[in-house]
């Protein structure tokens, strides 16, 4: 976990030249940090982009159990204003790897595997109250790639996720999200690597 923590350390420092934002999400048991490299569609400081554009996304997620992954994402990104709001729908996908434990909780004989994929999904967002100074935000995501799409000990992939968002100033939205993540691994099924409600913080540079 250590070595992990450097590397993202370490990551962000040689990317931040060039990255938009960063964004922490933390619950009791995980942590998930992304450098992300583009701006929010809904900020409120002038720089949304109604034609929308790519979002990209590097990052990496631990676990009290032990879980250690990096993980990259590519969305290409539309945004549309309707009468009283906006939306938007990405499509893209996410490259993941590492190793999770697939023992059983509090046991002595946890073991890790080597887990990695390549995934398709999609993203939503919707404006729930347009404002000039705190805008909110509803979004959902997910991700799967099925075994011809895993490697290493993983056969299959799957991740939902879901956020509400409120931005509390103009470079800064804080959140509250509930996120899923499991692995098919050769040896066990439906390793759940996150099953947890979280809070988070995302900054624009």
């Amino acid at each position: 976990m250590n070595k992990l923590l450097v590397g993202i350390i370490l990551m962000f420092g040689s990317v931040q030249v060039w990255a938009n934002g960063l964004d922490l999400a933390l619950s009791n048991e995980t942590a998930n940090l992304a450098v992300t490299f583009d701006r929010d569609p809904f900020s409120s400081d002038g720089s949304r982009n109604l034609s929308g554009g790519v979002e990209t996304a590097l990052g990496g997620f631990i676990s009290e159990d032990g879980d250690n992954l990096l993980h990259a994402t590519l969305l290409a990104r539309g945004i549309r204003q309707s009468v009283t709001s906006q939306y938007q729908i990405s499509a893209g996908m996410k490259l993941i790897g590492g190793e999770i434990e697939i023992g059983e909780d509090g046991s002595d004989s946890q073991e890790s595997e080597s887990v990695g994929a390549l995934a398709l999904g999609f993203q939503a967002g919707l404006l729930l109250q347009p404002s000039t100074y705190n805008p909110i935000e509803l979004t959902f995501e997910g991700f799967f790639a099925p075994s011809i799409a895993s490697f290493s000990d993983a056969e299959q992939f799957g991740e939902v996720s879901a956020r509400l968002q409120v931005e509390i100033m103009p470079r800064a939205r804080a959140y509250i999200g509930y996120r899923r993540m499991h692995f098919d691994t050769n040896d066990v099924d439906n390793v759940r690597v996150d099953r947890n409600a979280h809070f988070g913080l995302s900054i624009s540079f």
